[in-house]
């Protein structure tokens, strides 16, 4: 007879469950390209527990210091993780596992058309390769608008800030002021003249809110600048083609 789950005992698969059922349900915005925005996102034991962990900033590093000289970060890879404090590892771990698993693709398809051609695509056979970081923006800190690059399947930002007070702070959702204009895959990594779109609106930097969509030739999103004083925390994950040799 197996034992009772404790409540305060962590439940992956139930925090995987969690965030699909908030995925599906949660209405898809078209403008200016399909995305969504989901109010809590992770169970909420889950993310008090990993707003707890934030890893301090000594442990942060500037991984693109030429283009984005006031982001710090860390890859959540298996390596970094072991080096965490065991409850810090376990937390985010289960963060990252739970908010990209084998089924999440093939759910969220037929609400991303982008998404849905990618999976017919013969290198779609292969699993998709997760990349996750921690982010921390200081002041100065701004993104022109771009698209991420083409062979991403899906793109999840979740805001983790210390309050509400501060809602401006999220990804900004930009339309080209030429309705024609569209970055195709060989642009997909190049940023563009802010100049040259317009600001439709900005997903809610407020806590436990997910931005995830499905990067196209036209979603257009950045960081406006942001001014002090500010500490932007996200967690950014993006589900990549494995498109390496045989």
């Amino acid at each position: 007879m197996h034992a009772e789950r404790s409540a305060d005992f962590p439940n992956p698969a139930g925090s995987a469950a969690h965030v699909l059922r908030r995925l599906e349900e949660t209405p898809l915005r078209e403008d200016p390209f399909p995305h969504l925005v989901v109010p809590d996102a992770l169970p909420a034991d889950l993310y008090a527990r990993a707003i707890a962990h934030w890893p301090r900033f000594e442990a942060l590093a500037l991984l693109q210091m030429d283009t984005l000289p006031q982001r710090y970060q860390m890859v959540l890879t298996d390596r970094n993780l072991r080096e965490m404090e065991p409850e810090a590892e376990a937390v985010w771990r289960e963060v990252r596992d739970c908010l990209f698993g084998p089924e999440t693709l093939a759910r969220l398809a037929p609400r991303f058309p982008s998404l849905a051609a990618k999976l017919e695509t013969p290198v779609a056979a292969r699993p998709a390769m997760v990349y996750a970081r921690l982010v921390e923006d200081h002041a100065g800190h701004a993104m022109l608008p771009h698209t991420d690059v083409f062979g991403t399947f899906l793109s999840m930002l979740l805001y983790m800030p210390a309050d509400d007070s501060r809602p401006n702070l999220g990804t900004a959702l930009y339309r080209p002021r030429d309705p024609s204009f569209t970055a195709n895959a060989g642009r997909s990594t190049e940023r563009f003249p802010r100049e040259d779109f317009e600001l439709v609106g900005t997903a809610p930097f407020l806590p436990n809110h997910l931005l995830a969509y499905a990067p196209s030739d036209r979603s257009f999103h950045g960081v406006e600048p942001v001014e002090a004083p500010c500490t932007r925390r996200f967690l950014l994950l993006f589900a990549v083609m494995d498109s390496r040799g045989p």
